[in-house]
């Protein structure tokens, strides 16, 4: 979703040209019942997973020479406690992600007596073309499915979404009822280019949108436009609810004050205006003093670590991931449009971190990929959880 941001500026150079062009689309089956995808509303989650499997191992384009840790990496997963449960959570990823978002969380949530279920959503996990197949509807459909199974079989349900997901399980919260409390990182309420959100959906007519080499075995680099699209459609039903309702049920969002991709300003003013359970909690990953006892800020100025700011995708990894962590193989330095910088990171010399675009003069920045305050952030979703165990979902 990052790209989406970066090449923003074209889409309102197409969008003159494209506003006298533009024809009503003709309504397409969902995707689930389409002959170029599979079905991924089954019945329960084992199945769910079983008909995923088979569809990756035919249809992923794989980028390195072990097939089977990139299946791993992009798989929906379930997870449950040694003792049964009656709580669970439903985890969604977002825009160009996969499950492994929620590699480091979803431990945290077994740890807790949690059930927990990782989906990847439609168009994810194969290959950046398959995201020129998903609608927004998709996406919902697929989150609402399998959060209603689950408050079939437990008592208690929760839901957790980052990015676009948030923007899913939240509306599936508002619509449906049911839940019990959210997590949400970097929710994508509203992007950094709002006014640019109108003309996405023209410009993805007839632009594929940002193209470059895959090399992260847990995401997509390039990012199809009409990705986007049903992104935008995403953010403007948040919004569009939030507008006239209220969120009753206890949640905690966790937010990078420099993410490059999302709004935090207006995510944070959405969270004290419309979120109203006296139990939240907003954890604020930046420089700004804040007044509402509700929201903790955490600095991210962190000179023993080399970090100069938070990220988007930063909140939901623990520094000792495998893949993001700080001795994780994977450095991201592609992180701004500076190539010199770019290729001094690629070729090992000493690094800063900091969200997609952060300068610094005298310093190389390569993306924060990373929480430094993730056993921080399990403590507070521990909290949260057992203040609200037992009590009636909304």
């Amino acid at each position: 979703m990052d790209k989406f941001i970066y090449f923003a500026a074209a889409v309102v150079a197409l969008a003159s040209v494209m506003t006298g062009c533009s024809s009503t689309p003709q309504k397409t089956p969902e995707l689930n019942q389409s002959n170029v995808y599979y079905d991924y509303l089954q019945p329960d989650f084992s199945r769910y997973l079983k008909v995923t499997e088979k569809w990756l191992e035919i249809n992923r384009h794989f980028i390195s020479d072990d097939h089977q840790r990139e299946l791993d990496m992009n798989m929906p997963f379930q997870l449950s406690p040694e003792t049964p449960t009656k709580k669970a959570i439903l985890f969604v990823h977002g825009l160009g992600d996969s499950p492994f978002s929620f590699s480091d969380l979803a431990p945290t949530m077994v740890k807790l007596g949690f059930h927990v279920e990782v989906l990847l959503l439609p168009g994810h996990g194969s290959k950046p073309e398959e995201l020129l197949l998903p609608e927004y509807q998709d996406w919902q459909t697929i989150v609402d499915h399998y959060a209603s199974l689950l408050k079939k079989n437990y008592s208690e349900v929760w839901l957790g979404g980052f990015s676009t997901g948030a923007n899913l399980v939240t509306i599936h919260a508002m619509d449906n009822g049911g839940i019990n409390g959210m997590l949400l990182f970097s929710p994508g309420f509203q992007s950094k280019a709002p006014f640019l959100e109108k003309f996405t959906p023209l410009a993805a007519k007839v632009w594929y949108g940002y193209k470059t080499e895959e090399n992260n075995l847990a995401r997509y680099n390039s990012a199809p436009l009409n990705g986007a699209v049903a992104y935008v459609e995403s953010a403007a039903q948040i919004r569009k609810r939030l507008a006239k309702q209220t969120v009753n049920i206890p949640t905690l969002i966790a937010m990078s004050e420099a993410d490059s991709v999302v709004d935090p300003d207006a995510t944070k003013q959405l969270f004290i205006d419309r979120f109203v359970n006296p139990e939240n909690t907003m954890l604020w990953y930046g420089e700004t003093r804040q007044s509402n006892p509700q929201v903790i800020q955490k600095t991210m100025r962190i000179k023993s670590d080399r970090i100069s700011t938070g990220s988007h995708m930063s909140p939901v990894y623990s520094p000792d991931n495998p893949y993001y962590g700080i001795s994780g193989e994977k450095r991201m330095c592609k992180n701004s449009f500076d190539k010199k910088a770019v290729a001094q990171c690629s070729e090992g010399e000493p690094v800063w971190f900091s969200a997609q675009g952060y300068k610094e003069e005298g310093k190389i920045h390569a993306r924060l990929t990373w929480n430094p305050y993730f056993n921080h952030l399990e403590k507070r979703i521990e909290q949260l959880v057992s203040e609200n165990t037992g009590k009636a979902a909304q």
